[in-house]
Formats: C-alpha cells, sequence, structure tokens
C-alpha cells in the first residue's frame, strides 16, 4: 500500500473511485484466500457475524451463501490486514483525515449467484449522521464480465441522491445517461469508491466464485457508528439464525438490503 499520486487523486476527485493494481502481495494473497475459506465454514451463530443466502430463480430449494458481514472481531489476522497502520494511512489520503470502520462484508457470489441492481450506497448509511463513506473493494477472485465484475460510473460523483425507486434502486435512465466501466481486477488490486458513486454488477455466469471484501470508513471526525450500525441491522434485517416467525424482514430491513439479491 503505497502513497496516491497526483493522477490517482485527480481520479479520485473527478469519479469518485480508483482503481490500484497489484498493491497486495503473493503471501498477503495466499493468506487472504485461506482466511475467506475459514469465514466461509463458520456456522451460524446468533449474536456474532451475519450469514445471508438467496435463492437462485429457477433452482427451488437452492441456498447459495452471499455474504458474511460483521467477520473482523472474530478474526485476527482479517483485523489485521485491514485495520493496519498502511491501510488505514491509505484510506487517510482520500478522506482528508483519518478514518474508522463503519462496516465489514464479503460477498461470495457463487456460481449461479444474482448481481445487484443500480444503485448509490449512501441511501443505507445516511440514518446514522454520516453523509460521507468510503469502501475499499479488495478481490479473492479474479473480475470478469462473465462472473460479475463492478461496472461503475464515470463522472457522477456528486454527493446528491439520484433519481430512485422506493427500494433505494436506481431508475433506469440513470445509469443509461451515465459512461458506466466494468473494472476487470484481479487479486492484489485494490478498488476505493464514494457511497454516492453509482454502480452495479451483473450475475456470476461462471463456474467459479467471485469472491470479494468490501471495508468501508467514514471520517473520524463524524464519529464511530459501527456499534449503532449493527445493532440496527440485526433487530432490521437479521441473518436467518436470528429471525422470528412471521415478521416481513423485506420490508422492515429494506434500507439494509438495498439492491441486494439476498433474502
Amino acid at each position: 500500500m503505497t502513497k496516491l499520486d497526483a493522477s490517482e487523486m485527480e481520479h479520485w476527485r473527478r469519479h469518485g473511485w480508483v482503481w490500484l493494481r497489484g498493491v497486495l502481495d503473493q503471501r498477503t494473497l495466499a493468506d487472504l484466500t485461506r482466511w475467506t475459506d475459514e469465514i466461509a465454514a463458520w456456522p451460524e451463530t446468533p449474536g456474532a457475524w451475519m450469514r445471508y443466502y438467496e435463492r437462485p430463480k429457477g433452482a427451488p430449494g437452492t441456498k447459495l451463501l452471499a455474504r458474511i458481514e460483521n467477520f473482523l472481531p472474530y478474526h485476527k489476522g482479517l483485523a489485521g490486514l485491514f485495520g493496519s497502520a498502511r491501510c488505514l494511512e491509505l484510506l487517510a489520503q482520500w478522506c482528508g483525515e483519518p478514518v474508522v470502520l463503519f462496516k465489514d462484508k464479503i460477498n461470495f457470489k457463487l456460481p449461479g449467484g444474482a448481481g445487484f441492481a443500480d444503485h448509490q450506497d449512501a441511501p443505507a448509511y445516511v440514518d446514522f449522521g454520516v453523509d460521507h463513506q468510503l469502501t475499499m473493494m479488495v478481490p479473492v477472485d479474479a473480475f470478469t464480465e462473465e462472473n460479475g465484475c463492478l461496472e461503475i460510473a464515470l463522472d457522477a460523483c456528486e454527493r446528491v441522491f439520484l433519481p430512485h425507486h422506493p427500494d433505494g434502486t436506481l431508475e433506469p435512465d440513470v445509469m443509461a445517461n451515465l459512461e458506466v466501466v466494468p473494472l476487470l481486477a484481479e487479486p492484489g488490486d485494490i478498488i476505493v469508491f464514494d457511497a454516492w458513486a453509482p454502480h452495479r454488477s451483473g450475475a456470476n455466469r461462471s463456474a467459479a466464485p467471485r469472491r470479494s471484501y468490501y471495508l468501508t470508513f467514514n471520517p473520524a471526525s463524524a464519529g464511530d457508528h459501527r456499534a449503532a450500525y449493527y445493532a440496527r441491522k440485526r433487530e432490521c434485517f437479521p441473518p436467518e439464525c436470528e429471525r422470528e416467525p412471521g415478521v416481513d424482514y423485506a420490508e422492515r430491513g429494506r434500507q439494509f438490503n438495498l439492491a441486494n439479491p439476498f433474502d
């Protein structure tokens, strides 16, 4: 992880995202792959990490692991990597000040996994009193158009809510009127994007997973909202092992399931 150069900072200011290539070394990548397999095997545990699933259309009875959130408190290796001074110093360059962790998740996007609709992340976060977040995306597997890589807009980093549906997803003509680029990132790369940057991803039509970490941070001056965020999410959109029968979590947890294909 290195100091950003002038061209990278200019790309960030203009577009609200930047793609850094070859940041992580092979040893770190080997650790990251091993750790990803470890947390994927963790059992359902109420009150701890949060496992979410999707059930692909046209495949009755099929249940795919789609996401695990809130894993850093329970994994020393990942906490050490993503909470390292080098990582936090890199993110502070984009933010303009020190940052604190807001949330952590890994999307697995297994073969047959659905895509994520056009959206901004900000609508899911603004209720917590913070209007500036940035997310560090760390691929475990190579991103391809076939497996549903990140697709993100150019010249659309203004901090405004773009026209959207009641569920928070963007209206169709928003992305249609923007230049959207696929980011064919490799393991070892890092992508950082602002919560206001419009983005999406497609379904995984390949035979292998497209796993990627997402670590979301906010400026330290805005306070530490991680505990409040997860307390509210656990109340409104808990993992399956914590759900009560008869509750409509799709409606109750709409804010926390923005553009996601999860149950």
